[in-house]
């Protein structure tokens, strides 16, 4: 779910990178979406017997901009440019390949399309959570360095605001104590 609010934020975004599990996430969701549309329109609007999917269609056309613009940037995780999605043109062929960039992973480190995807939208677990061991408090660069790395969750939308205050707030009591 994380994934596809993530493309849902950065709907209009063509550069940048996205990971697999962004792109893979906003692509199951939205078939979800789109197939409880067709559910939804077969039921209340227009019928089983007919052919119009006026709710189905809108939702398909609200996530026209956001698909394209995260598959710009799967290839771009992959290294490719953004215009290799016209491939779609070329019948079979042309998904195949890809699909198959796709679930590739993408290129370590930074690329020319900008710094490297975070790896996971899970979190790691605060300093100090019960199960992670002792920690000791960290050093003050140790703490920025925490903060950052937790801003870019939340800039990725791997955390909500709340959950960043969080984990900043922990951070910073923990790092007090050092």
């Amino acid at each position: 779910m994380n994934g596809y609010l993530s493309a849902m934020r950065s709907y209009a975004t063509f550069r940048g990178r996205a990971s697999r599990a962004e792109f893979w996430q906003f692509t199951v969701f939205m078939v979800v979406v789109v197939f409880v549309a067709l559910v939804v329109d077969a039921a209340f609007v227009s019928g089983p017997e007919s052919r119009s999917h006026l709710f189905a269609g809108l939702v398909v056309l609200a996530h026209v901009l956001p698909s394209l613009a995260v598959a710009v940037r799967r290839l771009h995780d992959t290294d490719h440019a953004g215009w290799f999605l016209l491939l779609n043109i070329i019948p079979l062929v042309g998904l195949v390949v890809l699909l198959i960039w796709a679930c590739q992973a993408g290129t370590p480190g930074p690329n020319q399309y900008g710094a490297a995807v975070v790896p996971s939208l899970v979190p790691a677990p605060p300093l100090g959570a019960p199960g992670v061991g002792a920690v000791a408090p960290p050093a003050r660069r140790d703490v920025l360095a925490e903060i950052e790395r937790l801003a870019q969750l939340r800039a990725s939308g791997s955390l909500t605001e709340a959950e960043f205050a969080a984990m900043k707030a922990r951070v910073l009591a923990d790092g007090a104590g050092a």
